[in-house]
């Protein structure tokens, strides 16, 4: 993943989708908006006390940076589900434009050029896909629960049955996250990450386990039969570097949100 810097505003992007030359793509950072205090400031949470001007203003100056319409993009309503969304042209400005019309939607994704689909991030893990022979997109955010839920494993299967997708064509990356030295839980999440995905995704420091959601999700991909060389894993950690990424944890819940954006060209 590498970090563009374009005057205030900071943002990564995946060099494997870059390749494609297929997308307009990135993972946002705090850094180049105009929010302030404990959103500072590019926020794009719209339910909490920070403005919503401010809000849309950080969406347009980072759709403007990666060379997309704001007016264009669609935003999740995030429940912590494994519930994703088939974006049509019908969607466009959904939660930007106009009020958020989804009741739960954890991951979006589309074939339609032009529209930026929008996940939302502190700590949770930020899964994007590209199908660069089919031309389709995803989105998923992936929490604990989704994990769980194996929220990964199920866009890659809605990628194969709705678009018919092969998965040596598709093109996986795992987003900056809160990693396994700062994801404490209790003992019962670590039991059900050890039964779903094996004793490696849940490791015990002292007395207190510790879960590592990325390898979850990147044992999800690889029984979807996604080649290991299609998945880019950063281990970026939201948690180390708060003053870069909101961390819900580090902030004790006084954060934004930054974002996963992709669309197709």
């Amino acid at each position: 993943m590498k970090l563009i810097k374009k005057g205030r505003i900071s943002y990564y992007i995946i060099p494997s989708f870059q390749a494609t030359g297929l997308v307009n793509h990135c993972i946002s950072t705090r850094e180049g908006g105009v929010s302030e205090g404990i959103y500072s400031s590019m926020n794009f949470r719209f339910n909490c006390d920070d403005k919503r001007e401010n809000v849309t203003e950080n969406f347009k100056r980072i759709s403007e940076a990666i060379g997309i319409d704001y007016r264009r993009l669609v935003l999740s309503r995030q429940t912590h589900d494994d519930i994703i969304h088939t974006v049509e042209d019908s969607d466009i400005g959904n939660g930007i434009m106009f009020e958020n019309k989804f009741e739960s939607v954890d991951g979006l994704i589309t074939d339609k050029p032009g529209i930026g689909l929008v996940t939302l991030y502190a700590d949770c893990v930020p899964t994007m896909f590209l199908d660069k022979r089919q031309g389709v997109i995803a989105t998923s955010h992936s929490g604990w629960k989704g994990t769980v839920k194996r929220i990964a494993a199920k866009t890659v299967q809605k990628l194969v049955s709705d678009y018919g997708s092969k998965p040596e064509d598709i093109l996986c990356a795992i987003g900056p996250s809160i990693q396994l030295d700062h994801f404490e839980v209790g003992d019962e999440v670590a039991e059900i990450f050890i039964d779903s995905f094996g004793s490696d995704t849940a490791v015990k420091f002292r007395d207190r386990y510790h879960v590592n959601m990325q390898l979850a999700i990147e044992k999800q991909l690889r029984a979807e039969g996604i080649p290991a060389e299609n998945i880019d894993n950063y281990g970026i950690c939201t948690y180390c570097n708060s003053d870069l990424l909101f961390s819900h944890r580090k902030t004790h819940g006084k954060r934004g949100n930054f974002g996963a954006i992709i669309a197709l060209k």
